[in-house]
């Protein structure tokens, strides 16, 4: 079995002090501890490292080899830990985040602007992509957290960064928007434009029409796209309805690109989350961030 560090502490201290016994009462052990622990490394290094003596003990000439690089060793580990200290005050480096459309577009740049102001030397790529592309990027190690409006692992820890409801979007001129109201059974009639398969509002969606005992081949999906922005573009342009984030899908229907329309008898609530990797390959920076969010 390898050593541990708290062997070569005792070995230093039984050195220094020239006894086994003075050595347990200075580090707070028993004598067979540091007997054990002498013992381990002379087995570990096949060599007498003490004399012993009347007075006490004494190095052997291969004990004093292992006190020179011992002291250095543990010199090393301090400075290592003071280093790691240092970092973990003041974290510097890259954390690679995936995201999908709505928190990586919407939450993450204000997140992220508030968490520079007090960690300038941190900076972050960040990829937009489905949520289920996410997860597999943070289970192969390419990112270290995701930003997903669903959670395809709950074994990963994760945190709520916010809270978000899928609205059905029409046209400006359509007859639902007069009506300014919907049914499940209204949607069911108009042609719709999906989202990609993979995508956290799909997941989202398909769970709510299996409640109610439905599934996605009910609608009449006319095409499927890559992002809200695309399906509001083609939602404004009359192809058909969809349901989408209610965060861009507000600043669209601001812009007079499309009419949100509430659905009586679906609830579409959410919420978005961060997941935490299991192992980043900045930790200090990773942890900092996690700890910013979880304030």
């Amino acid at each position: 079995m390898d050593p541990k560090i708290s062997y070569f502490k005792t070995f230093i201290s039984a050195t220094k002090t020239k006894s086994f016994s003075k050595a347990a009462k200075k580090l707070g052990v028993t004598q067979g501890t540091v007997s054990n622990h002498i013992s381990a490394l002379e087995k570990y290094f096949d060599a007498q490292l003490f004399l012993r003596t009347p007075e006490g003990v004494d190095l052997t000439p291969e004990g004093k080899i292992l006190y020179e690089k011992a002291e250095k060793i543990l010199d090393h580990i301090n400075d290592a830990k003071q280093y790691m200290r240092i970092l973990h005050e003041h974290p510097e480096g890259i954390v690679r985040i995936a995201a999908s459309t709505t928190p990586g577009e919407h939450l993450l740049p204000s997140i992220i602007s508030e968490y520079k102001k007090e960690f300038k030397d941190v900076d972050f790529n960040i990829e937009i992509t489905d949520s289920e592309k996410c997860f597999k990027l943070l289970e192969t190690g390419a990112v270290d957290i995701i930003a997903v409006g669903n959670i395809y692992d709950k074994s990963y820890e994760n945190v709520v960064i916010g809270k978000d409801r899928l609205v059905l979007i029409v046209p400006p001129n359509h007859h639902l928007a007069k009506k300014g109201v919907a049914k499940l059974s209204d949607i069911l009639k108009e042609d719709y434009i999906d989202r990609e398969a993979g995508s956290g509002t799909r997941e989202i969606l398909m769970k709510a029409l299996m409640d109610k005992g439905y599934s996605m081949m009910d609608l009449h999906i006319i095409m499927s796209l890559g992002s809200h922005s695309s399906i509001i573009t083609a939602v404004s342009e009359g192809y058909g309805v969809s349901i989408v984030s209610e965060i861009p899908a507000k600043k669209a229907a601001e812009a007079g690109l499309v009419k949100i329309v509430p659905i009586e008898d679906l609830d579409l609530t959410r919420y978005l989350y961060l997941v935490k990797g299991r192992k980043p390959r900045n930790p200090s920076a990773v942890k900092s961030f996690w700890d910013f969010v979880n304030k």
